[in-house]
């Protein structure tokens, strides 16, 4: 079992303020524009993430060399964080995934909490 978070456009959250159905539907999830997947995928360089793999759209990166056992996932709508229950992996994607919804731009999911994070 791991913990999870995700960050979306914010007009995502915008939409599902508190019904996270469209999970399961990816197709209704509005994308991120170039620019913010660009801006995505270079803090998260910047923030010591590093690309494993990719392919088709589908960046993954570890954290630090596999540190904490932490794993991201970069798609063109949604950018997810888990990790094992480490506090030392659980407080890195707490912290990233909130130092990315600085902008205003992208919004965090914490499904464990249930809700949205407020910024």
């Amino acid at each position: 079992m791991g913990y999870t978070v995700y960050i979306f456009r914010k007009e995502v959250k915008d939409q599902y303020a508190s019904n996270f159905d469209f999970l399961e539907h990816e197709d209704q999830v509005m994308s991120f524009t170039k620019e913010q997947h660009e801006t995505l995928k270079t803090r998260l360089l910047a923030y010591g993430y590093q690309i494993e793999s990719d392919v088709n759209g589908l960046i993954t990166f570890n954290f630090n060399g596999g540190e904490f056992g932490i794993q991201t996932l970069l798609t063109e709508k949604q950018l997810s964080f888990s990790s094992g229950f480490s506090d030392d992996g659980l407080a890195e994607i707490l912290m990233t995934s909130s130092e990315l919804t600085d902008s205003g731009e992208f919004a965090k999911l914490d499904l464990q909490d249930g809700k949205w994070e407020e910024i």
